[in-house]
């Protein structure tokens, strides 16, 4: 992680209430270089003409002197930059200097994910003796292979389980889905990756892999 601050992934979704309305709930992930105890961590949003900050609070700590921070989305932001003052200091990560655009969710889900995170979990099960993975995918070329790395008896054996792509978002991230047969597992610990351009790209988790069990989903959303 070279800049102190990076965008990680952004959720937003919208969904009917049951009463004619929709209900909505979305969020954005900030990782920062745990600099100093005191720092503020935020979201640099504008909404219509008017740009400000939309504080995050701290989640948990990663390994490589990592914290995970998430701060709360409202669908009305129509661009953002991720900002961190620390020790008389503010970084930002702006998208290379285009800032990430983030597309309304009216009645459907929509993820983005930072300029450093090209390939993200976006859920995770176990069912009836078959792991189902979802990931999202920046799509950098045509050709590409999006895979996931696993084992159920803690390394001792490790395999490979080759995705398909399942649809695009309007966000540009595509989804693309893994499916592998793993028995009576109790347990499933994986990795993904992604190949393009003669460059691999992996989510593990921050070093930490995920582990999913039967009747336990995960997802990116904590």
């Amino acid at each position: 992680m070279n800049n102190p601050v990076e965008f990680r992934l952004a959720l937003s979704n919208s969904f009917p209430t049951g009463t004619g309305s929709f209900g909505y709930k979305g969020s954005f992930q900030i990782v920062v270089q745990n600099l100093a105890f005191v720092k503020q961590v935020s979201i640099w949003a504008r909404v219509g003409t008017n740009w400000g900050d939309i504080n995050a609070s701290f989640i948990e700590s990663l390994p490589d002197n990592l914290e995970l921070w998430r701060a709360p989305a409202n669908n009305s932001e129509d661009e953002f930059v991720a900002k961190y003052t620390v020790n008389g200091m503010t970084f930002w990560d702006n998208n290379a200097g285009a800032n990430y655009k983030f597309p309304k969710a009216f009645d459907d889900f929509v993820v983005l994910s930072g300029i450093n995170y090209k390939v993200v979990l976006g859920t995770a099960s176990i069912a009836a003796g078959t792991l189902h993975i979802t990931a999202g995918v920046q799509n950098l070329a045509f050709a590409k292979v999006v895979a996931g790395v696993f084992t159920t008896d803690n390394w001792a054996t490790v395999h490979t389980a080759f995705g398909n792509f399942d649809h695009t978002m309007s966000s540009g991230l595509e989804v693309w889905t893994i499916n592998a047969p793993v028995g009576a597992a109790t347990a499933v610990t994986f990795a993904l990756f992604y190949d393009v351009l003669g460059q691999e790209f992996w989510d593990n988790n921050f070093s930490r892999n995920y582990t999913v069990t039967p009747g336990a989903p995960i997802s990116a959303e904590p």
